[in-house]
């Protein structure tokens, strides 16, 4: 599904990659759960942490979308020590009514267009189940006062994080609030003509952002 994207990226930085589906994704195991809780997302940073013991990686600089660009900034937030950078695109902090309303229309949408099919292909025979959890938890009560704001000061990494302007999942107030509140260099950034995937919708702006950040930080020099 990211193509050749991650190659591009870890070129463009220097760095090795490790690319991983998590479970329940991908060619990843099935779901161990029939239901999230409202504290799934934290249980994702400590699997990713898990991940990179695994593999002896000390320390990352995590890319992470959608959801797992929330991962990237909790495992950033909970092991500032194992965290170097992060890269944000489309990334959610807090509950906002735009979103849910999003969410819901994705999932009516589903029912007529050939959304799980498509998803299908990459994600095989796990794809009911993975789309039924992600919507039923971003439009269920329990997670309608979700927020990791109040942990985003103890980010000590330098951070890009951007999105598309006509994101319907996620406000410019998901961009400000990092800008606000995480304590180190923060840049922040819409995209045009881009909504929930500018490395997709706008692949050479998006391209350019990363490079352009990427050679101010010491790793990639």
């Amino acid at each position: 599904m990211w193509g050749d994207f991650p190659k591009k990226v870890s070129e463009i930085a220097g760095l090795n990659a490790l690319l991983y589906d998590r479970r329940g994704y991908g060619k990843s195991s099935d779901f161990a759960i029939t239901e999230r809780t409202e504290q799934y997302l934290h249980d994702e940073a400590h699997e990713l942490i898990r991940v990179m013991d695994a593999y002896n990686i000390e320390n990352a600089v995590i890319y992470g979308h959608s959801d797992g660009a929330t991962i990237a900034l909790i495992t950033a937030a909970l092991y500032p020590s194992r965290v170097k950078g992060l890269l944000l695109e489309g990334s959610h902090s807090f509950i906002e009514e735009s979103g849910k309303i999003a969410v819901l229309a994705t999932r009516e949408r589903a029912k007529e267009n050939n959304l799980i099919t498509s998803l299908g292909k990459y994600h095989g025979s796990k794809t009911p189940k993975l789309f039924r959890l992600w919507h039923e938890t971003w439009l269920s009560d329990f997670f309608s006062k979700w927020t990791i704001v109040p942990i985003l000061n103890r980010i000590s990494c330098p951070v890009l994080a951007f999105q598309g302007e006509s994101d319907g999942f996620g406000t410019i107030e998901q961009l400000n609030v990092l800008k606000k509140e995480i304590p180190t260099d923060v840049t922040i950034v819409e995209i045009r003509n881009a909504a929930h995937t500018p490395r997709k919708e706008a692949e050479t702006e998006t391209m350019a952002l990363l490079t352009n950040w990427l050679k101010t930080i010491p790793w990639s020099k």
